[in-house]
């Protein structure tokens, strides 16, 4: 099997090369990248003076402390034990899971555009099934066209919720419809969860596992690095209940037998000390949003407001250009986006990231402005 490069990845390379011939580039940030606190980097370094246990399915203290979490911010009641698994990441945990769970031949339907799923479900041996979803109404999921795009190979339904790029985030009715779908027709439902605390507006975040009464077969990844500035730590998990959880474990133990336990030692530090340290970055992040909107506004670049995330789904289609032509004209002036079509969506479209300084963004729009003022000249 050969696979593409991970878009976004691919993409940071090329505008590394490309800043030395263009404009100078802008920093458009995506999640807070924020040294640790004193309280984080301690429980490191204690822990690095110690011995473990191994433990595959993570650290007890750290998924005691995930249950409580949970439970405190959502009313989730989580079996430490049997329904959560620390893995490297949310991508780490979204993938084992897709290979644990489903077989060769099996269709995972994918509402679009949405997050880079698709080398994951073909490396468990499925093809992905994209299910457009509207711009016009809002880049919400449709579960008539769900249903629609159900066949006798489908096997699951993946989500990401909040959704990356384009920051919809679907209404607890709307998620028990879309439930209801795949109990319909017996599918899982894998549900990447990862942008929980970036909700701005609109509906609020409702986790798909306050509905497993609706469905049981249901399985949810996170990742610390979106929530707890936590990236160059790589620590997320798998919730999932007992009988789907078990599978899951067993691929894990497979390919990575455990997860570091000096990373899991920081992790439990950066979820029950002090949250205060990421206050100022979050605070900020509904405002940077509104000013990248108003900078696309001024450019004649419509984009959906996002009611979550740290991006905007913009219409570049006034630039006259897609997918990699898109992402080399806004290179050349500086401004990295990942075009509409690494997420199976419009590939006029680029996800435009908001998370950097105010004034970065303001010149964004500026350099938007100007480019396609150039494009409208006769």
């Amino acid at each position: 099997m050969v696979l593409e490069r991970l878009p976004a990845l691919e993409l940071a390379e090329r505008a590394l090369k490309a800043s030395r011939s263009h404009a100078d580039p802008i920093p458009m940030g995506g999640v807070p990248v924020l040294p640790m606190p004193q309280h984080v980097v301690e429980a490191a370094r204690t822990a690095a003076g110690q011995l473990f246990p191994r433990r595959s399915r993570g650290s007890v203290e750290l998924r005691l402390a995930i249950a409580e979490h949970l439970e405190a911010a959502h009313g989730l009641e989580v079996a430490p034990e049997t329904e959560l698994l620390i893995t490297h990441g949310a991508q780490h945990g979204m993938s084992v899971a897709l290979r644990a769970l489903l077989s060769p031949g099996d269709e995972v339907i994918v509402p679009a555009p949405s997050y880079f799923f698709d080398g994951m479900i073909r490396l468990a041996g499925a093809r992905p099934v994209y299910v457009p979803s509207e711009e016009r109404q809002g880049w919400d999921h449709s579960p008539e066209a769900i249903a629609d795009a159900v066949t006798p190979a489908t096997r699951a339904l993946l989500i990401c919720n909040p959704n990356n790029p384009t920051g919809y985030v679907p209404t607890r009715e709307r998620l028990q419809q879309l439930l209801d779908v795949a109990a319909r027709h017996g599918l899982m439902v894998f549900s990447d969860e990862s942008y929980e605390r970036y909700v701005w507006d609109g509906p609020g975040y409702v986790p798909q596992m306050l509905l497993r009464d609706r469905h049981p077969d249901l399985v949810t990844v996170t990742s610390l690095s979106k929530n707890y500035a936590f990236t160059s730590w790589r620590i997320g998990y798998v919730n999932a209940p007992a009988p789907l959880l078990g599978p899951i474990h067993r691929a894990f133990e497979w390919e990575a037998i455990n997860v570091g336990d000096v990373a899991q030692a920081a992790a439990h530090a950066v979820l029950t000390g002090p949250q205060d340290w990421l206050d100022p970055s979050f605070a900020t992040m509904r405002a940077r949003r509104d000013v990248l909107l108003s900078g696309l506004r001024q450019a004649g670049l419509n984009a959906v407001r996002p009611d979550a995330g740290i991006f905007a789904f913009a219409d570049c289609g006034p630039l006259g250009v897609h997918g990699r032509r898109l992402e080399n004209l806004l290179l050349e002036h500086g401004i990295t986006a990942v075009s509409g079509d690494a997420f199976a969506g419009p590939g006029a479209h680029a996800r435009v990231l908001y998370g950097g300084t105010v004034d970065g963004l303001i010149e964004a729009g500026r350099r938007l402005t100007a480019l396609t003022g150039h494009v409208h000249q006769p």
